[in-house]
């Protein structure tokens, strides 16, 4: 399947794994969809073609992420129903370190643990969800090459959340109902008050 994104081109590879030697002059920061756009409800799909559409799509992703302060952030949050996320490594240090995941998969996990989340598309809305506290991601990195990686704690809670996105799923899909309609009930006077 083509995904309309065009060829690749050969010295954007490079650029695209080193986000900040890119011209920032270029980059764009994209609006990011709420939970109620349709397209966070849709599993995204699969990425066959690595070309410039999505090295530059991917760039203006980091840009994004860390306008909105975030630690990460899938394609469908930005409008684009492809399986493609970026997790920022260096969250908890002193410089970012965003990792771009195409195709993400988790191959393993272990010991489920409840932790606060937070989410780009829900502002202002926190909840304790229960995730793996170890997984195990694989995919590949806009070079197409494999990318195999362990992460704990915050960091596989963060590509978790990500990649449940990929999946149509919000994370307050993995509560109750009364404590979900809660959360909605709360996004939806937020919402109502900012366009007040």
């Amino acid at each position: 399947m083509d995904d309309g994104l065009g060829p690749v081109m050969p010295d954007a590879i490079f650029t695209a794994l080193d986000p900040f030697s890119i011209n920032r002059s270029f980059m764009s920061v994209l609006p990011i969809k709420n939970c109620l756009d349709p397209v966070l409800r849709k599993k995204c799909d699969l990425i066959q073609n690595i070309n410039q559409n999505l090295v530059d799509l991917s760039a203006d992703m980091i840009e994004t992420m860390y306008n909105a302060r975030g630690v990460g952030l899938a394609a469908n949050q930005v409008g684009v129903s492809s399986r493609l996320i970026i997790v920022d490594l260096g969250f908890d240090g002193e410089k970012h370190d965003p990792l771009i995941i195409v195709n993400p998969v988790i191959t393993a996990s272990e010991e489920e643990v409840l932790g606060q989340e937070g989410c780009l598309s829900i502002p202002e809305v926190f909840a304790d969800v229960k995730r793996f506290k170890r997984v195990e991601v694989k995919g590949v990195d806009l070079d197409g090459k494999d990318i195999r990686l362990e992460a704990d704690d915050f960091l596989a809670r963060a590509f978790q959340h990500e990649m449940d996105h990929l999946e149509g799923k919000l994370f307050w899909d993995m509560l109750g109902k009364v404590k979900r309609d809660m959360l909605k009930r709360k996004f939806k006077k937020i919402l109502k008050e900012a366009q007040e």
